[in-house]
């Protein structure tokens, strides 16, 4: 692991925060942002692993990353906003891993580097999306992460969001000429959507679980998986866009899916906000919310 440059000092309200690039991994193939408070005691308090959304290089979409991991060292908080590898200033390494295998050892690569630079031995993972899955798969391997932040994490249609969309729909009508236009064009794209659905399992000559979305853990798989992380004590902020639809479109969506998880998982939902949270309200209104969160959590 090496430094790239020397500290750069940037000054959050008036907290001096100072930032350094860093190389790490194996073969300092990775490229990290640290941002740490200046003279802050060593390992105190755990550290921030800012994950790619997407492909979208370690400054997140919009500067999200920049903003929280500033915010958070004006607080006293480290971070460090990672390039896993083959996305922004990463290089991509050969060999077998699949995206998934290989970005849980960048990540756990990248804790070691902070455990080396900041003394932390416990670890928060914040994702967007595919770095929300990212998230989950490398807290499932290691102890050392004991809070996670999941923006846009996997959500599932429930019958109480279909009736909140279908409520919602007929509220903006207004007429009933007009409702029902609407529901007999519902119907027959529904009956085509059932058809089309039945030729597809036919061909594949199998019967899929249903999984709540393209791309998406089944139900039972999903609910294991917070289940554990949550009987081990991992502290958990689920934040929901008004991006998701009827896959999200109340507070409570979550509990409504996964009930016996209610009190032990954060949730915050913020119905005006799309998927990556580009407005500046609703950056400033996600980034009070997590700060808050990590300083009630540590």
């Amino acid at each position: 692991m090496a430094a790239t440059r020397s500290d750069v000092g940037v000054t959050i309200g008036c907290a001096p925060v100072e930032e350094r690039a860093l190389q790490l991994g194996p073969d300092d193939h990775l490229v990290g942002v640290l941002a740490a408070p200046a003279g802050a005691p060593r390992g105190v308090r755990p550290a921030v692993l800012f994950l790619n959304a997407g492909v979208i290089h370690r400054v997140g979409p919009h500067r999200l990353h920049v903003i929280l991991a500033r915010q958070l060292a004006a607080r006293g908080i480290a971070s460090l906003r990672l390039d896993l590898s083959g996305i922004g200033d990463s290089r991509p390494v050969p060999g077998a891993l699949s995206f998934r295998e290989s970005a849980v050892v960048d990540t756990r690569s990248a804790m070691d580097c902070l455990a080396t630079q900041t003394g932390a031995h416990r670890f928060v993972l914040f994702g967007l999306c595919s770095g929300a899955d990212n998230a989950l798969a490398t807290a499932a391997v290691d102890t050392r992460v004991v809070a996670r932040v999941l923006l846009d994490p996997p959500s599932y249609v429930t019958p109480r969001s279909r009736a909140r969309k279908l409520v919602a729909r007929v509220r903006r009508l207004r007429t009933a000429r007009a409702v029902m236009g609407w529901a007999a064009a519902l119907v027959a794209r529904r009956v085509r959507s059932r058809f089309a659905e039945a030729a597809r399992a036919r061909a594949a000559g199998d019967d899929e679980e249903a999984s709540g979305g393209r791309g998406m853990p089944a139900i039972a798989d999903y609910r294991a998986r917070l289940g554990a992380l949550a009987d081990r004590g991992v502290a958990i902020l689920a934040v929901f866009s008004g991006a998701l639809g009827e896959r999200y479109n109340a507070e409570d969506q979550l509990f409504e899916l996964f009930p016996e998880l209610r009190g032990r998982i954060d949730v915050a939902y913020f119905p005006a906000a799309n998927h990556t949270f580009t407005e500046r309200d609703a950056q400033a209104a996600l980034t009070a919310r997590v700060c808050a969160w990590l300083q009630a959590s540590r």
